[in-house]
């Protein structure tokens, strides 16, 4: 009977090496796209259509003031202080 190869005949390498950490990644990563693909089929078609134009729909209905408020709101809820003031310089 013959010998079956051992990963490191295989590969050249041990299996803690760099190949066979990228071959645990590439694994891991596509299993993790499986999940996410099964996920958004799951979801209602028409729901994802809309929340895909929601931000853009939403903003093209609001006024410039409006829209301007939003903006410098956020703005101060993530730089605070450091927010600029008065727009464009």
């Amino acid at each position: 009977m013959r010998k079956r190869k051992s990963y490191e005949d295989k590969y050249g390498e041990k299996e803690g090496g760099a190949m066979y950490e990228r071959l645990q990644r590439e694994a891991a990563l596509a299993s993790a796209h499986a999940r996410h693909k099964k996920a958004i089929a799951k979801k209602n078609p028409a729901a994802v259509e809309l929340g895909a134009k929601g931000g853009t729909a939403r903003a093209r209905n609001l006024s410039k003031e409006e829209l301007s408020k939003i903006g410098r709101a956020g703005a101060v809820k993530r730089w605070g202080s450091k927010a600029k003031k008065g727009g464009k310089s």
